[in-house]
């Protein structure tokens, strides 16, 4: 790094010249340093990673607000957001995997309880119904809904090829339903939504399982 001790044309000089030298300040001090052009790195492993996070990144964009709440719920009092949890979370389940089995529905927040099972069976013609059971409510909580998500199992890193599906049951037995579907296989995910004896709101962690679509 080369300082400069005098004026350079007139009384000071910012930026880059000619590709060859840019020009700047560090802590008040005006240095001179070779032009270099950024690096674009194309490794497997990054481009791997960032194919994953158009993939989630695409989802979180056209996803709805009942897959979103508990990530945003999540984020409360950190200094990250909602999105910025799911990407993170999701990207370090994902990569490396060859489906998509390990996504997370919902990353558990403010102490909620996961449900107890989910069952999957196939419906009429492309649908599937998911069943859940709930674990008790700790003294003072309300068990407000089951919420499930439903996505096609691809890999991960592909182009995304469908939007995540959401559903919600407000009362036992907690059934959710997903219509409309194609005949390939998908993962599914269900989660709780408590209310604490404060009235805050929490969620469990989801769970998880993968079925087999037909016509």
């Amino acid at each position: 790094m080369a300082k400069i001790t005098g004026p350079l044309l007139s009384f000071g000089a910012s930026g880059t010249i000619g590709k060859m030298a840019t020009f700047a300040k560090w802590r008040g001090v005006p240095y001179a340093r070779q032009h270099v052009t950024p690096a674009n790195p194309r490794s497997t492993a990054q481009v791997l990673t960032r194919d994953i996070f158009a993939n989630l990144e695409t989802r979180w964009k056209t996803g709805g607000p009942l897959m979103r709440a508990p990530w945003d719920r999540f984020a409360v009092g950190q200094k990250f957001v909602g999105r910025n949890a799911y990407l993170g979370q999701n990207i370090a389940a994902l990569r490396g995997d060859a489906l998509m089995t390990q996504y997370i529905g919902s990353p558990g927040a403010k102490g909620g309880l996961a449900p107890a099972t989910l069952v999957l069976t196939t419906v009429a013609a492309l649908g599937i119904e998911a069943v859940v059971t709930a674990p008790a409510a700790p003294t003072g909580w309300t068990l407000d809904g089951i919420v499930c998500t439903c996505l096609i199992d691809q890999t991960p890193e592909l182009a995304v090829a469908d939007v995540v599906q959401e559903g919600e049951d407000l009362a036992t037995p907690f059934q959710v339903d997903f219509t409309g579907l194609t005949a390939v296989d998908y993962v599914v995910q269900a989660w709780a939504e408590w209310s604490k004896p404060d009235g805050s709101i929490a969620y469990g962690a989801s769970i998880a399982d993968t079925i087999t679509v037909t016509a």
